[in-house]
């Protein structure tokens, strides 16, 4: 009898099993399979499938980000257990827990505190996930310094996937869906290998500034955007076996711009193309207006050494296809001057016009704009991929959207 009751109560289980309607979880709500069905039916983006790239393969993961050019002295401290390290001359000192330490150009090379040592010095951690704090400020991994005349440049020599971690919160909100985080680490991880080198000149890689990508530390780490790091590792975008240009920005307006469009020269790279997006309206950029005074675009300009008298008028005489100001002519007292939506940008300050997507209205005795979306409009639109990801696409399906034709590699292992 008791056998008998198990198996009913087995087949009773099956039967609900089998009558109930699956569901399915993306963020914090439950789609139906018919709500999922309109999803999958949304225009998709082809993902090309991974291929092994026929570039050539960086020798190593390691990065030079040169976070403090130029200075006078710093403090070095960590509160686990790390050493400096003589570049010429090996020899190796254990540095003291919770001890700070005075670094200071000499005549003869570097001194740490009471150390002399030469004119290249390596501080490495020994121990534990503290990193080793530069001023008020901890990193990953090495920090090397170098004196040149009288001078102290500061480098952190770190893995790729720890440089990332330190810039994702610069770019993004640590808030933001998972897959649009994804899809900025991959941008941010390929963009930093496609400019290795960019200031080779100077001793390191890239700088910590809005000149490469803007890089902080342990502390502008958080873990939500970390695990998109971890969760792309080693994921890149190439196109014809060769790392792309990722270039991204805040918000499109809702179309970006082609790179020739942008900064001049005969063609764009074709995966970056001016695209039609229709997801970033709910940015709070997404349209703005400003008013500058004649005087103000006056100074601006011969501030950046353009020669102009005084600023009668301005007229756009020229737009790119995607609706951006492609020619901008300004008439003054010492004749005309005719320039580039971004180079006027430029001069303006990229905080005052946030767009070169903008119309224009004499206003007495100043210049009304009118425009939409923040930054050069080229690439990645960093709150279209917000929207994307919002609406249920993958970080693959928002990269081939802003970079069409790119391939998604593993390029290290």
């Amino acid at each position: 009898m008791r056998k008998t009751k198990i198996l009913v109560l087995g087949m009773m289980l099956c039967m609900l099993n089998s009558c109930t309607k699956p569901v399915f979880y993306r963020r914090d709500k439950y789609l139906s399979p018919r709500e999922t069905k309109k999803v999958a039916e949304k225009k998709t983006v082809t993902v090309v499938k991974k291929r092994k790239p026929s570039g050539k393969r960086l020798p190593q993961t390691i990065i030079r980000i040169g976070i403090l050019p130029k200075k006078k002295a710093v403090c070095i401290s960590s509160k686990e257990r790390y050493e400096v390290i003589d570049v010429f001359t090996s020899e190796k000192i254990s540095l003291e827990t919770e001890k700070v330490y005075l670094i200071k150009p000499q005549t003869q090379g570097i001194s740490v505190g009471n150390h002399l040592l030469s004119s290249q010095i390596r501080f490495v951690p020994l121990s534990g996930d503290y990193g080793i704090k530069v001023d008020n400020r901890r990193y990953r991994d090495n920090i090397v310094i170098r004196k040149k005349n009288s001078h102290l440049t500061v480098i952190n020599e770190l893995g790729i996937e720890g440089y990332v971690c330190g810039i994702m919160t610069q770019e993004v909100s640590p808030l933001w869906p998972a897959e649009s985080l994804k899809a900025q680490a991959v941008t941010a991880r390929t963009y930093a290998l496609k400019h290795m080198g960019k200031h080779s000149k100077q001793g390191f890689d890239l700088c910590a500034t809005t000149h490469c990508q803007v890089f902080n530390g342990i502390q502008a780490e958080d873990l939500r955007t970390n695990q998109a790091v971890y969760a792309t590792w080693g994921e890149v975008l190439t196109y014809q076996g060769r790392i792309a240009k990722t270039f991204c920005h805040s918000c499109c307006g809702g179309h970006t711009e082609s790179e020739s469009g942008a900064w001049g020269g005969a063609q764009s790279s074709p995966y970056l193309k001016g695209v039609i997006c229709r997801f970033c309206k709910p940015a709070p950029h997404y349209q703005w207006e400003r008013r500058l005074t004649l005087k103000y675009i006056e100074n601006a300009l011969k501030n950046k050494g353009y020669s102009v008298g005084k600023i009668k008028r301005l007229a756009i005489s020229d737009r790119n296809d995607s609706g951006r100001v492609k020619k901008l002519k300004i008439v003054h007292s010492q004749g005309t001057l005719e320039l580039r939506g971004s180079k006027f940008r430029a001069a303006m300050g990229y905080q005052v016009v946030r767009s070169s997507l903008f119309n224009l209205r004499m206003d007495g005795e100043g210049v009304k704009f009118v425009g939409r979306g923040w930054g050069h409009g080229v690439g990645f639109c960093q709150w279209g991929a917000k929207g994307m990801s919002l609406r249920g696409y993958n970080y693959k399906r928002i990269l081939n959207c802003y970079y069409p034709g790119t391939q998604l590699e593993k390029w290290s292992d």
